[in-house]
């Protein structure tokens, strides 16, 4: 089989298993943001999208998404979406990036502590 012909076979999902498999001396692997690219659709019908495009959704943002599921038991999930506009050869577009709802830290809920017992009993 030619060179060619094998690059046509891999799939992202190779080059995912190829970097989560990489060996310890090149350090730890930054998770990549799952990124998208979104242009100006051509508008066939008045009801079709004004854009299109794909999203590279990455495993740990899926896996925390997921989580977030199964810890809310909720039919939905907010996740946030980011875009900042770009401009290639092929023209402008989105570059667009959704991750888990980022909660500031004074909203999130903390776990208890050993520390929260002690200094309760003190004001009985």
């Amino acid at each position: 089989m030619s060179r060619k012909k094998r690059h046509l076979k891999t799939t992202p999902f190779d080059t995912l298993r190829r970097a989560a498999t990489q060996s310890a001396d090149h350090g730890p692997i930054k998770p990549k943001k799952s990124l998208g690219a979104l242009r100006k659709a051509h508008k066939t019908k008045p009801r079709s999208p004004d854009a299109t495009g794909k999203l590279a959704l990455q495993r740990h943002t899926l896996e925390a998404i997921v989580n977030e599921f199964d810890d809310t038991r909720d039919d939905e999930v907010i996740c946030n979406i980011a875009a900042w506009k770009n401009q290639d050869q092929q023209g402008p577009y989105l570059t667009v990036e959704i991750s888990p709802r980022f909660l500031p830290h004074e909203h999130r809920v903390s776990k208890p502590s050993i520390f929260d017992n002690i200094f309760d009993d003190e004001d009985e």
